[in-house]
C-alpha cells in the first residue's frame, strides 16, 4: 500500500514537473514567438502584455513604444498611439490631437495626410468641418492654407475656394487675414475684381479701407491719396472720396522745401521698395552691398549700380534696342552722401549766378533747386537702386523727346523700374516730372505701380 502510495505521489510529481518542463519550454520557445520574431525583445513584449496590446499588433511598432515609455503616456489614449504611427516620438503631440479630434477623425484625416502633417494640425484650430477641409486638400491647398481658411472663413466664402480659387489666392486671403483684415472686408475687396485682390494682398492694415472700398465712387488708383486725406483733414470715407476723386489735394506748385520740414524718418534697412525721399533720408554712411560696374556699352559715367539693378538695366536695354533699335544707356548711378552734398552745393552757386533781379534771398533759390535735385542724405541714388538714363547721341535732358522714352514708359516695370517723378505728382513725390529719372524696385511691385499709377511714396504707405 505505501509502495502504491509512493508510485501514486511519483506519479503526480512527474507529471508536475513535466508540465512545469512544458511551461518553461513554451515560455522559453513558443510563447509570444510571432511577437520577438517582429522583433520586440522580452521588456517590450512585457509592456505590451501590461496594455492588453500583444493582439493588437502585427508588426514593430517603434512609435507605440515610444509612447508606453514616455513621461507623456496616457493610457486612455492607446488606441490613438497605435493608429498615428511613426518612426518618431510624437506622444506628447498625439496627446493633444487626441483633445480635439476624435479617432474617426484622425483616421479619416490620416486618408488625406501623411503622418507629420497629421502632427502639425496642433498649431491650427480645430478643423470642424473635415469634409471641406479634405476638398481643400484634394485641390492641392497646402497644409498651412487649407487649415487657415476652413478655421478663419464662413461656408459662402469657403465655397469660392473649392469651386473657382486656387492656392495663389488663398495665400493672397490668408496674407490679408494675417495683417488684421476679416473675411467680410477681404470679400468686398474680391468683389472690386480678382486682380485688385490678388495686387493688394499684402497690404498695411488700414481701419478705414473697408468704409473707403465700400464707396460706389471708389477708385483704386487714389487709394493712398484717400488715406492722406482722412489723416490730414480728420474727415470720413465718404468726403474723402468725393473730395480726391475732384482733386481736393491735388497741389499743382507745391512748397518743395516744405518736404523737408517736420519729422524726418532716417532709413537703415536695404530693400528694394525702401523710400528714400525728402522726410527719408539716409545718413553719411549707408553704402549698399554688391555694387558693380556695369559694362561700357551701356553706360555714359563710370558710376555703379547695385548688381540686380545692374543686370535688369542691361536686360532692359537690350529689349530696347532690339525693339526701336536705339540704345539706352546709364548717365548716372550710385552716388555717395559726399557726392551728393556737393552737387546740391553746385547747383546752389549756378542759382545765385544765375539769380533773376526779382528773386530775392537764399531761400527762393533753395525752392528752385529742390523742386529737380535733392540734397545730401534725401537721394536715392545714394542707394544704388536709381539710375537717369539716356538715348545714346543725346543728353539727358532730352530723353522724353526720344523713341527710348516711349519704350520706357511702356515695358519699363516688365524689368523692374518705374518713372520715379511722374507727371502730377509733384505735390506727394516732392520733385517735378523727369523723364530721365528711374528707380529700380522689382518686377512685381513696378507692375503694381505701374497699373494703377502709383508713386513709391504711394506704394510704401500702403505696403511698406
Amino acid at each position: 500500500m505505501k509502495n502504491k502510495t509512493k508510485i501514486i505521489i511519483l506519479s503526480v510529481i512527474t507529471a508536475i514537473l513535466t508540465l512545469s518542463l512544458t511551461g518553461l519550454i513554451y515560455l522559453t520557445f513558443f510563447k509570444d514567438s510571432e511577437l520577438k520574431a517582429m522583433g520586440y525583445s522580452y521588456d517590450e513584449i512585457k509592456l505590451l502584455h501590461q496594455y492588453d496590446l500583444t493582439e493588437k499588433v502585427d508588426h514593430y511598432h517603434q512609435s507605440l513604444l515610444y509612447a508606453l515609455t514616455s513621461k507623456d503616456f496616457m493610457e486612455k489614449n492607446i488606441d490613438y498611439y497605435l493608429l498615428l504611427e511613426s518612426q518618431m516620438d510624437y506622444t506628447n503631440i498625439i496627446n493633444q490631437l487626441a483633445d480635439k479630434y476624435s479617432l474617426d477623425d484622425c483616421k479619416l484625416l490620416l486618408q488625406i495626410l501623411d503622418i507629420h502633417d497629421v502632427m502639425a494640425l496642433v498649431d491650427y484650430d480645430k478643423i470642424e468641418n473635415l469634409d471641406n477641409f479634405k476638398t481643400l486638400i484634394a485641390k492641392e491647398y497646402t497644409l498651412s492654407s487649407a487649415a487657415t481658411l476652413i478655421t478663419s472663413v464662413d461656408d459662402e466664402t469657403l465655397k469660392l475656394f473649392t469651386a473657382e480659387l486656387d492656392q495663389i489666392k488663398a495665400d493672397n486671403y490668408i496674407s490679408y487675414l494675417q495683417k488684421g483684415y476679416n473675411p467680410e472686408t477681404i470679400n468686398k475687396i474680391h468683389t472690386l475684381s480678382v486682380d485688385i485682390f490678388n495686387n493688394l494682398a499684402g497690404i498695411n492694415y488700414f481701419e478705414q479701407l473697408d468704409d473707403l472700398i465700400s464707396n460706389s465712387k471708389f477708385k483704386i488708383n487714389n487709394l493712398a491719396r484717400y488715406l492722406w486725406y482722412m489723416n490730414k483733414n480728420n474727415c470720413d470715407a465718404k468726403t474723402a472720396v468725393s473730395d480726391v476723386n475732384k482733386n481736393v489735394d491735388f497741389v499743382e506748385d507745391p512748397d518743395f522745401e516744405s518736404f523737408y520740414q517736420g519729422e524726418i524718418t532716417i532709413v537703415n534697412e536695404f530693400s528694394l521698395t525702401m523710400l528714400v525721399n525728402k522726410n527719408h533720408q539716409l545718413q553719411k554712411d549707408f553704402i549698399p552691398e554688391e555694387l558693380i560696374e556695369i559694362d561700357g556699352e551701356y553706360r555714359q559715367n563710370n558710376q555703379p549700380l547695385y548688381k540686380e539693378v545692374a543686370e535688369a538695366f542691361i536686360a532692359m536695354s537690350d529689349a530696347c534696342f532690339t525693339e526701336v533699335n536705339r540704345r539706352m544707356q546709364i548717365y548716372s548711378g550710385y552716388r555717395s552722401y559726399a557726392t551728393e552734398e556737393a552737387l546740391y552745393q553746385t547747383f546752389v552757386v549756378a542759382a545765385e549766378a544765375a539769380k533773376e533781379p526779382e528773386i530775392e534771398g537764399e531761400e527762393a533759390e533753395k525752392i528752385i533747386i529742390d523742386s529737380f535735385t535733392p540734397r545730401a542724405g534725401a537721394s536715392e541714388h545714394q542707394t544704388g537702386l536709381a539710375i537717369d538714363v539716356l538715348q545714346k547721341g543725346y543728353s539727358h535732358q532730352e530723353f522724353d523727346e526720344c523713341r527710348s522714352f516711349t519704350w520706357m514708359n511702356n515695358h519699363s516695370h516688365e524689368y523692374g523700374f518705374i518713372l520715379r517723378y511722374p507727371k502730377s505728382k509733384a505735390f506727394i513725390t516732392g520733385y517735378y516730372f523727369i523723364s530721365y529719372h528711374y528707380r529700380y524696385v522689382g518686377v512685381k511691385p513696378a507692375t503694381i505701380m505701374k497699373t494703377y499709377n502709383w508713386t513709391l511714396e504711394e506704394y510704401n504707405l500702403l505696403f511698406n
